[in-house]
């Protein structure tokens, strides 16, 4: 198994705290380098609303955006009818914020049960 880099954890962990301080639940990290050419870590977490949501993903984004970790950044525009699923694309590391109908149903956490967790 590869070696995260320390860049990396530092910033596992800023949105770590960010999805704690804004009250998510389930919070998870997942190595997928073994498991799929081209993908790296995902992190799920799952929020009561959609409100919570939009604002846990700016919160992220204010703090990830400066680093211009990908080439193509993908921050979903948010409206205010949005599907339960916000999507923060930063290359290496994938964020997904969903309400729990849409956590259950899409089931990431067992589409990818070959993954490995990270624990920080």
């Amino acid at each position: 198994m590869l070696q995260i880099s320390d860049d990396t954890i530092s910033h596992l962990k800023k949105i770590k705290q960010t999805l704690m301080d804004k009250k998510c639940e389930a919070i998870q990290f997942l190595d997928l380098r073994d498991v799929h050419s081209y993908l790296s870590i995902f992190v799920l977490a799952t929020v009561k609303t959609e409100t919570q949501g939009r604002s846990c993903a700016k919160d992220i984004d204010k703090f990830m955006k400066p680093l211009k970790l990908a080439v193509k950044r993908n921050l979903v525009d948010l409206p205010k009818d949005s599907t339960g699923w916000i999507l923060l694309d930063y290359g290496e590391i994938c964020v997904h914020i969903m309400t729990e109908e849409m956590r259950n149903f899409y089931s990431l956490d067992r589409l990818w049960g070959d993954a490995q967790p990270i624990l920080l």
